[in-house]
Parts: structure tokens; C-alpha cells; sequence
């Protein structure tokens, strides 16, 4: 059996849901990348704040791509890929966070 929300295959809704969590983690990122770059000017931080941004129009086009195209499985690599994303997104919160 399986699992369909919104016709969507189980596999496609759980992509869609880490990559929404990569969003929420990568506007953490660019709000510390941000705040930093206000206290102190230098090219570092407008490096995160634009790999922050390129991070964020990937997931975001990933979603997109995942509910639009309803005739191709994209499945386990899109699953993996996000899930470790996700691993070294809050990683790098966390270290950003702290220091």
C-alpha cells in the first residue's frame, strides 16, 4: 500500500517536507549572516549570505519541480540529497549560532 496525500506519492511528500525544513534553517542562516554583516563589513559573510541564498533557491526550486511534475518519481536521490542537506544545515546553525 501507498502512502498519497494530495496525490502525491508518500516519498514526494516527505522530500517536500525536508526541503521545507531546509528553508526554515537556511532563513536562519541568512538572518545571523546578515546581522553579522551589519556589525561588521567584510567580504566572509557576504559569501555565506550568498551561498545561504544559492542553498535557498535550490530547495525551493526542488519543492516546485516535486509537486509539478507528478509523472516522474524523483524518489531517493532527491530524499537523500535532502536529508543530508538538512544534517549540514543544522550543523552549520549551530555552529554559527555559537560563535
Amino acid at each position: 500500500m501507498v502512502f498519497e496525500l494530495f496525490g502525491y506519492p508518500g516519498i514526494k511528500i516527505t522530500a517536500i517536507l525536508i526541503e521545507t525544513v531546509n528553508i526554515g534553517l537556511l532563513i536562519g542562516l541568512l538572518y545571523l549572516y546578515t546581522k553579522s554583516y551589519r556589525q561588521i563589513k567584510i567580504g566572509f559573510t557576504v559569501g555565506l549570505i550568498l551561498f545561504a541564498i544559492m542553498l535557498l533557491i535550490k530547495s525551493i526550486s526542488t519543492i516546485v519541480f516535486l509537486m509539478v511534475d507528478s509523472d516522474l518519481l524523483i524518489g531517493r536521490p532527491v530524499y537523500i540529497g535532502g536529508i543530508i542537506e538538512f544534517m549540514a544545515l543544522a550543523i552549520l546553525l549551530k555552529i554559527t549560532w555559537d560563535y
